[in-house]
């Protein structure tokens, strides 16, 4: 799966329409980790809103043992990927993760137990502002992991929306009640929330000034605000972002 060429191109062609065939989630991440003959992939979608401490569906091929870990730890609320997951919205790999010394001993545990040393993990964020994260592992060293998520990163990114789509469908969610953000939305009040400027936002997420001020207006009115300030709190109440 690691070269170049055709062959590889086609090989991950086959593992996303296969992905798209599998009859729930716990199979399809079954079907992604042996297809790309990686460590672990993990699924998991907050049900309830932005913040990743309620109700949630989580799929996963870790081993029993961590996971019965990982749970009498209570390690969900120092997982620096599910911080990572659900502050951001862009794919992100875990070794460019700033951690902190507590993030770093869970990093060093989970290792420890066979989750893997490298990790790439990708947020999906729909209309209706349900958030999910899917997740790969493996075992290899950084520069072989570097070049795979360089040849993969737009599978692994088309696999995490069919995976979505799919937990969906498999939780009978149907549409969502509630104010609407789009994405970009979403993430212009989450950089608003964390102290930046229309400005600053621009150069995050490569987009102009003009751009951004239109997202956070368009957002204010969705969330029937006077202020953009007023719309960060309402949109932090509601849980539509978690900064």
């Amino acid at each position: 799966m690691y070269g170049g060429g055709g062959d590889a191109l086609r090989s991950e062609f086959g593992i996303v329409e296969t992905v798209r065939r599998a009859k729930n989630i716990e199979e399809a991440i079954f079907l992604v980790r042996d297809g790309f003959g990686l460590l672990h992939a993990t699924f998991y979608m907050n049900v309830s809103g932005a913040a990743p401490l309620d109700y949630s569906f989580v799929r996963t091929t870790f081993p029993p043992q961590w996971i019965s870990r990982y749970v009498l730890r209570a390690y969900l609320s120092q997982d620096p990927v599910i911080r990572a997951g659900f502050s951001s919205m862009q794919p992100f790999a875990w070794h460019e993760l700033e951690l902190s010394e507590r993030e770093r001993e869970f990093m060093e545990d989970a290792r420890m137990h066979s989750v893997g040393p490298q990790g790439y993990s990708i947020p999906t964020t729909d209309r209706f502002s349900r958030r999910s994260l899917f997740s790969l592992a493996a075992d290899l060293d950084l520069s072989i992991w570097v070049d795979f998520i360089r040849k993969h990163a737009r599978a692994a990114i088309e696999i995490a929306q069919i995976l979505h789509q799919k937990a969906i469908d498999e939780l009978e969610l149907g549409p969502a009640a509630g104010t609407i953000l789009a994405p970009r939305e979403l993430e212009c009040l989450l950089w608003t929330a964390k102290g930046k400027d229309s400005k600053a936002i621009a150069g995050i997420l490569n987009l102009s000034e003009y751009t951004v001020r239109s997202y956070l207006r368009t957002a204010r009115q969705k969330l029937q605000c006077r202020t953009l300030s007023q719309a960060v709190g309402k949109a932090v109440r509601q849980r539509l972002i978690d900064p």
